[in-house]
């Protein structure tokens, strides 16, 4: 509804933290120059009627720096930082680095520039590591069972 008649193909969103009964989305198109443009979108009803507004455009050539807050913990926090910097709250954490994964493919294909990632753990950033999958917002919970499950062995070994 609101990228088609834009001539734009979107690639990736996420639901971030909004405020009162709407619904926000971060969203990543290309549009018809190869530019890549982030969004924040607000969705919310009227009556039986779905409507979107973009609030916020952004362009990943701007982008200056994605902060992950902590690569060591489950969180979905993360900061943009354009001309100044936004702090954003996605839906869960495996969304998080989905958007990344996402920002940082279109990157590689169109820009080739230098993105700074910083506080984000490169083993679900990289496509070619063990935990990458076209399912995307399974690695980090497939992560966490592989984890489960070594320690459930190790539980389970007499200690001599």
């Amino acid at each position: 509804k609101l990228f088609g008649p834009r001539r734009q193909r979107l690639h990736e969103f996420i639901e971030v933290e909004g405020s009162g009964v709407e619904r926000c989305y971060l969203c990543a198109a290309v549009t018809r120059s190869e530019e890549i443009e982030i969004c924040m979108v607000k969705h919310w009803r009227v009556d039986r009627e779905e409507k979107y507004e973009i609030v916020e455009k952004w362009f990943l050539k701007d982008l200056e720096m994605i902060d992950g807050k902590e690569a060591d913990t489950d969180n979905p926090y993360f900061d943009m930082h354009f001309h100044k910097v936004y702090n954003l709250e996605a839906y869960s954490c495996a969304s998080k680095y989905t958007f990344v994964r996402t920002l940082n493919k279109l990157n590689e294909m169109y820009l080739k520039k230098d993105l700074k990632i910083v506080n984000f753990d490169d083993t679900y950033l990289n496509d070619d590591s063990i935990w990458s999958s076209n399912n995307r917002d399974c690695l980090v919970l497939m992560r966490i069972c592989f984890y489960a499950s070594n320690l459930l062995c190790l539980s389970l070994c007499p200690l001599s």
